[in-house]
């Protein structure tokens, strides 16, 4: 697997694509986090200022606090986790159009080989994603002057390594049943920032107190990295622990169905 991932690395290390959105995605946890940190600050300054009290902006809900920020930078560095399920889409779907998968199968490799092997390229993508989550930590931290609660965090690392898997292998079977970028990538953005929503919604709708939205494919690894200023959406969330098996178990299902279609598929 190594070799194979050595292999992939070469394919990939060049790719202007994989590149650009790298470091897109790398700059923008760490802008995106503070400036929404900074327009935090100010609304509460300005909260503040209305009820007489001092306007210097103040970190009421306790948002980027040392037992929070790991929370906080987790729910919004997840909204940027569409770049890299569409540098996955992109990666799919060109070996499949240019057919230069084919070569990996006259060299000798099983069609599960070369399956498997973008499923550990997706794992590494997401230790790597849970990486930059951290540099995101470190770097707010020291420019707001706040001591992360690293014992908590690892907990929380590991949650956004899981919300990673999930989106990342939701994106990659779709690249195995479209077998065109375009239209998965599409798919990836509609259903996940707009159909999703609106399913959990309409449960919501007619069932207040159901837990139900939680486990639906993507929110059910989203709920494990909650802002706490949204406290009161999570009031009937599941434990973490019902959270964690639900993203686990989708994972293994997209892994399952993205292997069986490739196995079976026309080359």
């Amino acid at each position: 697997m190594f070799r194979n991932l050595q292999i992939e690395w070469m394919k990939i290390k060049n790719y202007r694509v994989f590149q650009v959105f790298s470091l897109l995605y790398l700059l923008g946890i760490v802008i995106l986090i503070y400036i929404v940190y900074r327009v935090y600050i100010a609304v509460m300054g300005e909260m503040s200022a209305t009820m007489g009290g001092n306007s210097d902006g103040r970190d009421f809900f306790n948002l980027f606090s040392s037992g929070n920020i790991f929370y906080t930078v987790g729910f919004w560095s997840s909204l940027l986790l569409y770049l890299p399920g569409m540098v996955i889409i992109n990666l799919f779907i060109n070996e499949a159009n240019f057919k230069t998968h084919r070569q990996n199968i006259i060299d000798g490799w099983k069609r599960e080989t070369f399956i498997f092997t973008k499923i550990g390229l997706i794992v590494c993508f997401s230790l790597a994603i849970t990486l930059m989550n951290l540099i995101a930590v470190i770097t707010l931290s020291n420019i707001i002057d706040v001591s992360p609660d690293y014992t908590l965090g690892l907990k929380v690392l590991c949650f956004i390594f899981l919300q990673a898997m999930v989106y990342l292998m939701f994106a990659l079977a779709l690249a195995t049943f479209f077998r065109r970028s375009g239209i998965a990538i599409i798919v990836f953005f509609i259903y996940g920032i707009i159909f999703e929503l609106l399913l959990a919604g309409i449960i919501w709708y007619f069932f207040p107190k159901s837990s139900m939205p939680y486990f639906l494919p993507l929110q059910v690894a989203d709920a494990l990295t909650p802002v706490k200023l949204f406290g009161n959406l999570y009031a009937y969330s599941p434990s973490e622990i019902a959270l964690v098996l639900g993203a686990v178990f989708f994972i293994a299902l997209y892994i399952y169905l993205a292997v069986r279609k490739y196995k079976y598929d026309d080359l």
